[in-house]
């Protein structure tokens, strides 16, 4: 049997049956291509993103950490439909997640299609996406997803591996000696992509000795000659200027082996 659960919004953030059926609720997506997730990575076509081991990070949300049993889940009322949060749909051994918006909930005027069509005006319907936001299996403890962002509300704690710099990150960040703020920018220009940015870098940083600074500086400075820089220190004048900073300390520039082109990863997979 498969069942669709709702998690709804309210102090008990309760999860609600609202079918059960011997078919299957939602399709299972295609899960042969797969990257390991990294902040670093944009995915291709038809990839997803795999966190092993998924239930020992302790991203929990209540449900897939427990036995499962669909006896235990109360009807989900009328009243609740707009307090869903997302759905999940228990199907063999796996947990599909789909995130529940507003434009899902339909109380427009519909009409059944069949031999004696029939005009509805009082039963609001729940559009299902073709496609689910993440996937959970219990049997190989593996979640898989293409946009942790959507996720978010789904696994407690996840936001933690794209989070976004404090605010004593990016002061850190930006008073490192070899970063000069100019043209009145300070702190509060730095904005979210930044941000997360930031919050690498300075991960990225803590394992790097004086000497590998100097060599990364260097060698931003040889790929962004739009960069200003004053004696050890690049000038930072605007977000498009921070950001190329924070590129040059992921190493993200390179020159093709033919053509000699200057060029910048906007995404990362480690090979080795």
């Amino acid at each position: 049997m498969n069942y669709l659960l709702a998690k709804v919004k309210g102090r008990s953030n309760s999860f609600l049956k609202v079918i059960t059926s011997r078919q299957l609720i939602l399709e299972i997506p295609n899960l042969d291509n797969t990257v390991d997730y990294s902040p670093n990575t944009l995915l291709d076509s038809g990839e997803w993103f795999k966190i092993d081991d998924f239930l020992e990070c302790s991203y929990h949300n209540g449900l897939i950490e427990n036995t499962f049993s669909g006896t235990e889940y109360n009807q989900i009322l009328p009243i609740q439909y707009s307090d869903i949060k997302y759905l999940c749909c228990k199907q063999g051994n796996l947990f599909l997640f789909q995130k529940m918006s507003s434009v899902q909930l339909l109380s427009k005027k519909w009409i059944s299609i069949s031999n004696a069509p029939i005009l509805h005006t009082d039963k609001p319907i729940i559009v299902i996406n073709d496609l689910v936001d993440a996937v959970y299996d219990k049997q190989e403890n593996i979640l898989y997803f293409k946009d942790i962002v959507k996720i978010k509300q789904m696994f407690r704690g996840i936001e933690e591996l794209y989070r976004e710099a404090t605010q004593a990150e990016v002061d850190n960040f930006l008073s490192k000696d070899f970063i000069s703020l100019g043209n009145g920018f300070s702190r509060s220009n730095v904005k979210v992509a930044n941000r997360r940015r930031i919050a690498l870098a300075l991960d990225t940083l803590d394992n790097f000795n004086g000497e590998e600074i100097i060599t990364i500086c260097d060698y931003t400075e040889f790929y962004c000659i739009n960069l200003t820089r004053d004696g050890d220190r690049f000038v930072v004048n605007s977000e498009e200027d921070l950001k190329q900073v924070l590129f040059g300390i992921e190493q993200r520039y390179y020159t093709t082996m033919i053509g000699d082109e200057k060029r910048v990863a906007n995404s990362i997979i480690e090979i080795g």
